[in-house]
Protein backbone atom coordinates (compact mmCIF):
# COMPACT_ATOMS: atom_id res chain seq x y z
CA UNK A 1 0.00 0.00 0.00
CA UNK A 2 1.37 3.50 -0.88
CA UNK A 3 2.74 5.66 1.81
CA UNK A 4 1.15 8.76 2.34
CA UNK A 5 2.28 12.11 3.43
CA UNK A 6 4.71 12.62 0.28
CA UNK A 7 5.54 16.34 -0.92
CA UNK A 8 7.29 18.28 -3.61
CA UNK A 9 7.92 21.73 -2.27
CA UNK A 10 8.94 24.36 -5.26
CA UNK A 11 9.80 28.14 -5.18
CA UNK A 12 12.36 30.71 -6.77
CA UNK A 13 15.09 32.53 -4.92
CA UNK A 14 13.41 34.35 -1.87
CA UNK A 15 10.16 32.89 -1.91
CA UNK A 16 10.89 31.35 1.24
CA UNK A 17 10.76 27.94 0.52
CA UNK A 18 14.06 27.03 3.13
CA UNK A 19 11.50 28.42 5.80
CA UNK A 20 8.80 26.78 4.81
CA UNK A 21 10.59 23.63 4.58
CA UNK A 22 11.94 23.83 8.10
CA UNK A 23 8.18 24.13 9.13
CA UNK A 24 6.22 21.62 7.29
CA UNK A 25 9.60 19.35 7.97
CA UNK A 26 9.02 19.69 11.86
CA UNK A 27 5.51 20.01 11.97
CA UNK A 28 4.50 17.19 9.84
CA UNK A 29 7.40 14.69 10.70
CA UNK A 30 9.02 14.86 7.11
CA UNK A 31 12.08 13.91 5.78
CA UNK A 32 13.70 16.86 4.16
CA UNK A 33 15.30 16.19 0.93
CA UNK A 34 16.92 19.45 -0.53
CA UNK A 35 18.24 18.51 -3.39
CA UNK A 36 20.43 21.06 -3.55
CA UNK A 37 22.12 19.94 -0.52
CA UNK A 38 21.75 16.25 -1.59
CA UNK A 39 23.87 17.43 -4.77
CA UNK A 40 26.71 19.17 -2.52
CA UNK A 41 27.10 16.36 -0.43
CA UNK A 42 27.46 13.67 -3.55
CA UNK A 43 29.93 16.32 -4.61
CA UNK A 44 32.32 16.24 -1.46
CA UNK A 45 32.69 12.47 -2.19
CA UNK A 46 35.45 10.45 -3.52
CA UNK A 47 33.55 8.77 -5.71
CA UNK A 48 33.50 8.31 -9.27
CA UNK A 49 30.01 10.39 -9.27
CA UNK A 50 31.24 12.78 -6.85
CA UNK A 51 34.28 13.54 -8.34
CA UNK A 52 31.73 14.64 -11.68
CA UNK A 53 29.12 15.86 -9.98
CA UNK A 54 31.70 18.11 -8.07
CA UNK A 55 33.10 19.04 -11.94
CA UNK A 56 29.53 20.08 -13.21
CA UNK A 57 28.50 22.09 -10.54
CA UNK A 58 31.54 23.49 -8.63
CA UNK A 59 34.35 23.96 -11.64
CA UNK A 60 32.19 24.38 -14.65
CA UNK A 61 28.86 25.95 -12.83
CA UNK A 62 26.83 23.90 -14.94
CA UNK A 63 22.98 22.20 -14.47
CA UNK A 64 23.74 19.06 -13.17
CA UNK A 65 21.50 16.40 -15.89
CA UNK A 66 18.56 15.05 -15.34
CA UNK A 67 19.55 11.61 -15.07
CA UNK A 68 22.06 12.23 -12.41
CA UNK A 69 19.81 14.70 -10.39
CA UNK A 70 17.33 12.04 -10.90
CA UNK A 71 19.33 9.38 -9.41
CA UNK A 72 20.70 11.60 -6.18
CA UNK A 73 16.84 11.73 -5.69
CA UNK A 74 16.39 8.06 -5.74
CA UNK A 75 19.26 7.18 -3.61
CA UNK A 76 17.89 9.80 -1.20
CA UNK A 77 14.02 8.75 -0.55
CA UNK A 78 15.70 4.61 -0.77
CA UNK A 79 17.66 6.07 2.42
CA UNK A 80 14.62 6.95 4.30
CA UNK A 81 12.45 4.57 6.48
CA UNK A 82 9.36 3.38 4.58
CA UNK A 83 7.11 5.29 8.06
CA UNK A 84 8.63 8.25 7.67
CA UNK A 85 7.01 10.79 5.11
CA UNK A 86 8.59 13.16 2.79
CA UNK A 87 9.33 16.23 1.69
CA UNK A 88 11.21 16.79 -1.99
CA UNK A 89 12.54 20.36 -2.00
CA UNK A 90 13.78 21.28 -5.98
CA UNK A 91 12.93 18.59 -8.13
CA UNK A 92 11.36 18.61 -10.62
CA UNK A 93 12.45 21.65 -11.98
CA UNK A 94 12.06 21.02 -15.35
CA UNK A 95 9.56 19.28 -17.48
CA UNK A 96 11.88 16.74 -18.49
CA UNK A 97 12.35 15.65 -14.51
CA UNK A 98 8.64 15.12 -14.08
CA UNK A 99 8.23 11.65 -15.32
CA UNK A 100 11.37 10.25 -13.68
CA UNK A 101 10.27 11.59 -10.42
CA UNK A 102 7.33 10.40 -9.94
CA UNK A 103 8.65 7.08 -10.77
CA UNK A 104 10.93 6.79 -8.58
CA UNK A 105 8.06 7.91 -5.87
CA UNK A 106 5.99 5.05 -7.43
CA UNK A 107 9.42 2.74 -6.88
CA UNK A 108 9.99 3.10 -3.43
CA UNK A 109 6.26 2.65 -2.14
CA UNK A 110 5.41 6.30 -1.91
CA UNK A 111 2.44 8.54 -3.36
CA UNK A 112 2.31 11.95 -4.18
CA UNK A 113 0.38 14.08 -2.04
CA UNK A 114 0.22 17.12 -2.88
CA UNK A 115 2.84 19.62 -4.60
CA UNK A 116 2.78 23.10 -2.83
CA UNK A 117 4.61 26.34 -5.23
CA UNK A 118 4.90 29.41 -3.21
CA UNK A 119 4.81 32.05 -5.13
CA UNK A 120 6.28 35.44 -5.32
CA UNK A 121 6.51 38.05 -8.33
CA UNK A 122 10.40 39.03 -9.39
CA UNK A 123 9.98 42.25 -7.34
CA UNK A 124 9.74 40.86 -4.02
CA UNK A 125 12.87 38.34 -5.03
CA UNK A 126 14.96 40.96 -5.72
CA UNK A 127 13.46 42.78 -2.55
CA UNK A 128 14.86 39.86 -0.27
CA UNK A 129 17.71 38.62 -1.81
CA UNK A 130 19.41 41.95 -2.66
CA UNK A 131 19.93 42.42 1.30
CA UNK A 132 20.92 39.00 1.99
CA UNK A 133 24.93 38.54 2.81
CA UNK A 134 27.41 36.22 4.09
CA UNK A 135 30.49 36.10 6.43
CA UNK A 136 33.13 35.14 3.71
CA UNK A 137 35.00 32.89 6.65
CA UNK A 138 32.83 31.23 8.94
CA UNK A 139 29.52 31.31 6.57
CA UNK A 140 27.04 33.21 8.76
CA UNK A 141 24.06 34.81 6.78
CA UNK A 142 23.12 38.96 7.37
CA UNK A 143 20.65 40.58 6.05
CA UNK A 144 20.87 44.28 5.34
CA UNK A 145 18.64 46.80 7.53
CA UNK A 146 18.49 43.98 9.90
CA UNK A 147 20.99 42.46 11.58
CA UNK A 148 23.25 44.75 9.16
CA UNK A 149 23.79 48.07 8.78
CA UNK A 150 27.43 48.04 7.25
CA UNK A 151 28.28 45.47 4.99
CA UNK A 152 31.90 47.09 4.51
CA UNK A 153 32.42 45.94 8.59
CA UNK A 154 34.05 42.98 9.35
CA UNK A 155 31.86 39.96 10.48
CA UNK A 156 31.05 40.31 14.12
CA UNK A 157 31.45 36.55 15.04
CA UNK A 158 34.64 35.79 13.69
CA UNK A 159 36.04 39.12 11.76
CA UNK A 160 36.02 37.57 8.65
CA UNK A 161 35.02 40.03 5.68
CA UNK A 162 31.31 40.24 4.42
CA UNK A 163 30.17 39.57 1.19
CA UNK A 164 27.47 39.24 -1.10
CA UNK A 165 26.86 36.36 -3.80
CA UNK A 166 27.58 37.21 -7.12
CA UNK A 167 24.00 36.09 -8.37
CA UNK A 168 22.03 37.81 -5.23
CA UNK A 169 23.18 41.49 -6.80
CA UNK A 170 19.72 42.43 -8.73
CA UNK A 171 20.69 41.49 -11.67
CA UNK A 172 21.84 37.95 -10.75
CA UNK A 173 18.43 37.62 -8.77
CA UNK A 174 15.95 38.84 -11.83
CA UNK A 175 17.74 36.11 -13.87
CA UNK A 176 17.63 33.78 -11.53
CA UNK A 177 13.59 34.27 -11.02
CA UNK A 178 13.41 34.41 -14.91
CA UNK A 179 14.78 31.09 -15.46
CA UNK A 180 13.45 29.64 -12.79
CA UNK A 181 9.44 30.44 -14.17
CA UNK A 182 10.71 29.80 -17.30
CA UNK A 183 11.74 26.27 -16.92
CA UNK A 184 9.11 25.68 -14.14
CA UNK A 185 5.55 26.62 -15.70
CA UNK A 186 5.48 23.65 -17.63
CA UNK A 187 5.90 22.03 -13.97
CA UNK A 188 3.33 23.92 -12.72
CA UNK A 189 0.46 23.16 -15.74
CA UNK A 190 1.59 19.86 -15.52
CA UNK A 191 0.34 19.13 -11.74
CA UNK A 192 -2.60 22.01 -12.11
CA UNK A 193 -4.00 19.46 -14.13
CA UNK A 194 -3.25 15.95 -12.01
CA UNK A 195 -4.70 18.23 -9.11
CA UNK A 196 -1.97 18.01 -6.89
CA UNK A 197 -0.54 21.78 -7.00
CA UNK A 198 -1.06 24.04 -4.16
CA UNK A 199 0.03 27.15 -5.18
CA UNK A 200 0.93 29.59 -2.19
CA UNK A 201 0.88 33.21 -2.32
CA UNK A 202 4.73 33.42 -1.05
CA UNK A 203 4.15 37.52 -1.08
CA UNK A 204 3.16 37.82 2.82
CA UNK A 205 4.14 37.37 6.61
CA UNK A 206 5.82 33.33 6.98
CA UNK A 207 3.07 32.11 9.41
CA UNK A 208 0.37 33.25 7.10
CA UNK A 209 1.71 31.54 4.53
CA UNK A 210 2.65 28.19 6.40
CA UNK A 211 -1.14 28.51 7.97
CA UNK A 212 -2.57 28.38 4.46
CA UNK A 213 0.29 25.50 3.65
CA UNK A 214 -0.98 23.56 6.89
CA UNK A 215 -4.65 24.27 6.16
CA UNK A 216 -4.56 22.68 2.61
CA UNK A 217 -2.59 19.51 3.69
CA UNK A 218 -3.91 18.73 6.97
CA UNK A 219 -7.54 20.29 7.01
CA UNK A 220 -9.30 20.43 10.21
Amino acid sequence: MPLKDTYILLGSAGSGKSTQAELMKSSLHLAHIDIGSEARAVASQATELGRKVDDIINHKHELLPDTIVCSILEEAVRSIPSTVGVLVDGIPRRESQIARVLEVLRETGRELNRVVFIDVPAEVSVERISKRYACERCKRTYILGKNLIDASVPCRYCGGRIMQRTDDTEEGVRKRHSIFHEETLPVIKHFEKTGHLLRIDGNQETYKVFRQILDAVRPE
